[in-house]
């Protein structure tokens, strides 16, 4: 692909010179810029793209190893699991625990799959009902463990004239989750009830939500991608929870978006059938859900703003 753009721009210098004009140099000047854009451009993709395929490796193989406890958690809540795990492991320094943090919806398609998975710890009740339908889940395990609030954050030395979800539309661009994210999906709940006369619901696109705002759309994959994209200046305002400020000096948060208009933001937790687990995996599965329901685990979670 890069070298077929390259050789665009070179043909288009090359026919400009041939015909004389005295504008050429100035034209080259612009073809050879608009190359080095187009390069650099490939080059970040293609470096993304890399990284991409890291990522996705690295989950693949955390969401398939049988000898470990196979957690799939939303990526909000990575800070806390990874502070959990680890004392956890203080006390039982045996078990192997895998981490697989990703947007719920992505982790619920991973689990439909055949992904190796033994406690599904989702942001959403949607995936989690999902899953209990579809036979997925142990019976009698999935419990309503944590709740959390939506915020709309900006970064921290931003001039933005919003100060809440009332005047958002003053935002020339809005950084939100896809409407399969828990968080996006919220996100588009508040903003239908705060504007009820736009049509907005939980399943608009990014384009219907531009069209519909008149302004910038950056949709992200998890919530914590929006939260980095508040960061980096690609949203003037962005749709986050409020556990995913927690520690963060980068953003500020703007406001916490009432539970009115969100409804109550629920995090279930449950076992997961796991064919692929032995008898011992199976055991230490069951003794670290347990442990994520005690009042050590609760600690480390309201530490980190959970409810």
């Amino acid at each position: 692909m890069k070298l077929k753009n390259i050789c665009k721009v070179l043909g288009v210098v090359a026919a400009i010179a041939l015909t004389g004009c005295g504008g050429a140099k100035t034209t080259e000047s612009q073809s050879a810029d608009t190359a080095a854009q187009t390069t650099a451009a490939e080059s970040k993709a293609e470096s993304k793209a890399e990284s991409s395929v890291q990522t996705s490796t690295q989950e693949s193989k955390a969401a398939s190893d049988p000898s470990a406890v196979n957690v799939f958690a939303a990526a909000s809540l990575k800070g806390a699991m990874d502070e959990i795990i680890a004392e956890y492991n203080k006390a039982n320094p045996d078990v192997k625990i895998s981490l697989n943090t990703d947007s719920s919806g992505k982790l619920q398609t991973q689990i439909e799959e055949g992904f190796a998975c033994d406690i599904f710890f989702s942001a959403g009740k949607k995936q989690m009902e999902k899953l209990k339908e579809e036979g997925h889940i142990k019976d009698g395990t999935d419990a309503d463990l944590l709740h959390n609030k939506l915020c709309i954050v900006a970064p921290k030395d931003s001039d933005t004239k919003v100060t809440g979800i009332a005047n958002i539309k003053d935002a020339k661009s809005i950084s939100i989750g896809e409407a399969s994210v828990p968080a996006g999906a919220y996100a588009r709940e508040a903003l239908s009830k705060a504007y009820p006369d736009l049509g907005i619901t939980k399943e608009s696109t990014g384009a219907e939500l531009k069209d519909k705002l008149g302004m910038d759309i950056i949709e992200n994959s998890n919530v914590t991608k929006t939260l980095l994209s508040v960061v980096d200046g690609f949203g003037e305002v962005g749709f986050v929870y409020l556990t995913d400020t927690y520690g963060n000096e980068d953003v500020k948060v703007i406001e916490k978006v009432d539970d009115s208009l969100t409804g109550k933001i629920t995090y279930p937790i449950a076992r997961v059938n796991n064919d692929e687990a032995d008898e011992k995996v199976s055991a230490e599965a069951d003794k670290f859900y347990d442990y994520l329901k005690s009042d050590s685990a609760k600690k480390v979670f309201e530490k980190y703003l959970y409810e």
